[in-house]
């Protein structure tokens, strides 16, 4: 307990911290006590601090693996900013740095060593660690461990005989995110011992999750999103360099500090960029989703995900990006409605050929399309079951105003320009109660709502939807339904702004769980025809 206590000094007087986080401690104590260990926690948990600490309390070298030049860099940097003895090799450590790291090796000075999974293949490398006879090995990411994993890498496989070969050394795997068959994939194929395992909860309280349908114009309708956070810390995700160059190009051009972080850029460029977005409160930053930022910078507000991310795990590993200092923060993902119905419709064959496969198509397309809360969706995933949030967008407006911001997330324009700019600019917290939403489909011609609805569209599109309207309602009336049982009065409005080309394409957008648009909608497909003219 005396080390507990000369930790939790340390952890006031260098890192500035009153006292340690919830499960932190134990964690620590059984670190101190030189156990394996293996901690699951959100990012933000202080789960670097597990294997920091002991390192600089105990004497001898703490290996660190990381994947993430970006996140090496930025540990070591606070480390010495303290006055703590560290260094990160990586292949593009600069030979002067490289050396400083040779001779605190030597020397013993040094205490904790960061270095990339490819420098276990390096022989040179190999001698000097040996040499060193490290005392701890911690695995930062350890979900690139497991092929399970949402971002697995094949270097990370060479730890286990990386560390059998110094002696077998402590090992602490410290991740942020896996699920049930990742943990179990993680603690099979690294630990020579089993581990003892710290699993905290995976909710994040500060973070509030949503989703919108992309546009046709994404790169507008991202700039909205980003104008809308003007004076925030951000960072959007993309799939290609090209992409977050292209979409930090566009912010700048609207008048919206921006720039862009990947692998592809200079080593001092990246460097360079990664000072400013540690050093701004109001820069957003682009960055390619495979090769991510890997920064520990607490005050962002937001990120946006331009492009949907493959798995919920990758989804929640980059959620967590905002909001670390514990201040409400947003997390939004922007998706393709045609391409989760695929991957809905898909993931039982999926299944078949592939359990894990099927269970990630499900997740995904549960988080997107389903209309329950975003959070205890995603953390069912991850193998946790947890209460609604209260906080994402599906909480927060209910059912019926969740069909309308959906589709305001996907008409260019018309009755829901509102919805989608309050959508914006606070997450919908000034939305009307979903009454109001629910009552376009009453009967009344008079209607405050489709009375709205006139005054947003065009002279040709209010010509579309009064003709939709009465069409609608003939349909419902031969058949002897509500008119809102064969299309919702949210839907008609996004068929006047933006005629479908077909009877498929209509039942696609717009859904049809009872079959009735497949049946009558031919005919507001010609009413909208009739209201061109």
């Amino acid at each position: 307990m005396a080390d507990l206590e000369e930790a939790r000094k340390l952890l006031r007087d260098r890192f500035g911290f009153a006292d340690f986080l919830p499960g932190q401690a134990a964690a620590l104590q059984a670190a101190l006590d030189g156990e394996d260990l293996f901690v699951l926690a959100p990012t933000g948990a202080g789960k670097s601090l597990i294997y920091q600490l002991p390192a600089l309390i105990r004497p001898g070298l703490t290996l660190v693996v990381s994947p993430l030049v970006a996140l090496m860099r930025d540990q070591t940097r606070r480390l010495e900013a303290l006055g703590l003895p560290a260094a990160a090799l990586h292949g593009e450590t600069a030979p002067g740095a490289w050396r400083r790291a040779r001779n605190g090796l030597e020397s013993g000075r040094l205490r904790l060593l960061y270095l990339a999974p490819e420098r276990l293949a390096d022989p040179e490398t190999l001698a000097l660690l040996r040499e060193a006879n490290p005392r701890a090995l911690a695995v930062d990411e350890a979900h690139c461990v497991s092929q399970w994993g949402h971002d697995f890498r094949p270097d990370y496989r060479r730890i286990a005989d990386f560390a059998a070969s110094l002696s077998a050394p402590q090992v602490i795997a410290a991740t942020a995110t896996a699920s049930p068959r990742t943990r179990a994939d993680i603690v099979e194929n690294l630990f020579a011992r089993p581990p003892r395992q710290f699993v905290g909860s995976l909710r994040r309280p500060a973070i509030a999750l949503s989703a919108l349908p992309r546009q046709r114009d994404s790169m507008r309708q991202l700039i909205g999103l980003v104008a809308a956070r003007r004076g925030g810390a951000g960072v959007i995700y993309c799939r290609a360099r090209e992409t977050a160059d292209r979409v930090a190009a566009a912010l700048k051009g609207a008048g919206l500090p921006a720039s862009s972080y990947h692998a592809g850029l200079p080593t001092a460029l990246r460097a360079a960029r990664q000072d400013e977005f540690l050093a701004r409160s109001d820069l957003t930053m682009a960055a390619t989703i495979a090769f991510g930022l890997g920064v520990d910078k607490p005050d962002a507000r937001f990120v946006i995900h331009y492009d949907t991310p493959d798995d919920p795990e990758t989804l929640y590993q980059e959620t967590g990006r905002a909001g670390r200092d514990g201040r409400p923060a947003e997390a939004i993902a922007l998706y393709a409605p045609e391409r989760m119905a695929q991957l809905r419709a898909a993931r039982f064959d999926l299944a078949r050929l592939d359990a894990a496969a099927g269970e990630k198509a499900r997740a995904l397309s549960d988080y997107f399309l389903k209309p329950a809360c975003r959070e205890q969706t995603l953390l069912r995933a991850l193998g946790e079951q947890a209460p609604p949030c209260g906080r994402c967008d599906n909480c927060r407006v209910g059912r019926p105003a969740h069909r309308a911001l959906r589709l305001a997330g996907a008409a260019p324009r018309g009755v829901f320009d509102l919805a989608r700019d309050v959508l914006r600019s606070g997450l919908a917290l000034l939305l009307p109660p979903p009454a109001p939403i629910a009552d376009l489909d009453a009967p009344a011609a008079s209607s405050d709502a489709w009375t709205l609805a006139a005054k947003k569209l065009s002279v040709v599109e209010a010509r579309r939807l009064e003709l939709l309207r009465a069409t609608r309602l003939a349909l419902a009336r031969k058949a002897g339904l509500a008119p809102g049982r064969i299309i919702g009065a949210e839907a008609l409005v996004a068929i006047a702004v933006s005629p479908p080309r077909s009877l498929a394409e209509l039942v696609e957008t717009h859904g049809d769980p009872s079959g009735l648009l497949a049946r009558h909608g031919q005919s507001l497909i010609d009413a909208t025809i009739a209201g061109n003219g």
